[in-house]
């Protein structure tokens, strides 16, 4: 069940992924249920969620880590069981790591365990205080139950890995951090035929932004994300003619266009809004080249047509894409 190819098809284009299992809370049963982890960072567990809302998710308890005898499991029309004797593997920071490292892996980037490597030779070619902070941090980010095979040697696990990476002091003695260094002066030899060799990780490109209404009119409009701004929803007043109307949605509602003229009539209100309110056309450029997901039906109708739910269209994300290039090229004072 673990680290099946899959993928899903986002505007015609077809998204890499991976799958593995999760337990999912609902109630006082947890759910087995496929995870799906996508090269554009999206993560399909019941719904989409971006890397940090699926962090959210893991840390609060409702994607589930940690198991108590007697908690109560299920397969879907499957089966149901209680837990007995448990042993659980990964904490909830482990396996928000591991899907950190999918998503590299899916991109072609190095993942953490390959960082780790490429800080144990920074910090052997150039032993500083500086170079051991970065290789500790590129250690820790190692999920917690991977971190034994990070070397690929069994006879030493992660021991002359961690001696280095914290250096002498209460858990490391002199004569083990000598060990450690002849450890990789024997093993790994040169680091500086390494660091000639490793290949400059790939700019990440920037995560998909997700417009999620239900989820941002939970806090709406006090303590709502930033980002709802880039919603139709948002109070953000629209003169159009010579009316004013207090956000996109209700001028769309007002309008109701013919369904012949829904996207250039959409187009030209989004173009509107952002053209009369220069902070938010500032969120908008500021989300760079991120593609953006919009989940949730514009005015309770057409959810398959505007939103990215199941095979949704998702028109008003590529909408909000295309103003975003035109604002990019305005402002680089180029010709449309």
């Amino acid at each position: 069940m673990s680290n099946q190819k899959i993928f899903r098809v986002v505007d015609g284009e077809r998204i890499p992924g991976v799958s593995r299992p999760v337990f999912r809370r609902n109630g006082d049963t947890n759910y087995l249920v496929q995870l799906g982890i996508y090269a554009d960072g999206m993560i399909d567990c019941w719904g989409l969620l971006t890397l940090e809302e699926f962090a959210a998710a893991v840390r609060s308890g409702r994607i589930v880590t940690r198991f108590e005898e007697g908690t109560r499991a299920s397969v879907h029309e499957t089966a149901e069981w209680e837990f007995a004797r448990v042993r659980s593997v990964l904490t909830a920071e482990s396996l928000i790591a591991e899907v950190r490292d999918d998503i590299d892996d899916l991109n072609g980037r190095p993942d953490s365990t390959a960082r780790a490597w490429h800080a144990v030779h920074a910090f052997r070619a150039e032993p500083t205080e500086e170079r051991r902070a970065e290789l500790r941090a590129a250690y820790e980010e190692i999920p917690e139950h991977e971190r034994h095979a990070a070397l690929a040697d069994h006879s030493v696990g992660d021991g002359p890995l961690y001696d280095l990476a914290m250096g002498i002091g209460a858990k490391v003695t002199p004569d083990e951090y000598q060990e450690a260094l002849d450890y990789f002066d024997e093993e790994w030899g040169d680091p500086r035929e390494f660091l000639a060799r490793w290949r400059r990780p790939a700019e990440p490109e920037d995560p998909t932004v997700l417009l999620d209404m239900w989820h941002l009119q939970a806090h709406w409009p006090d303590d709502a994300p930033a980002l709802a701004g880039l919603c139709n929803e948002w109070p953000a007043p629209l003169l159009v003619g010579d009316v004013t109307y207090p956000s996109v949605s209700a001028a769309w509602a007002a309008i109701a266009p013919p369904a012949e003229a829904h996207t250039a009539v959409m187009a030209a209100l989004l173009r509107a809004k952002f053209d009369q309110h220069p902070d938010l056309a500032d969120l908008l450029t500021g989300t760079g080249s991120a593609r953006i997901h919009h989940r949730g039906a514009f005015a309770g109708h057409e959810g398959d047509f505007w939103g990215c739910e199941a095979e949704g269209r998702n028109w008003l994300g590529r909408l909000l894409e295309l103003i975003r290039a035109e604002l990019h090229v305005r402002r680089l004072e180029l010709p449309l």
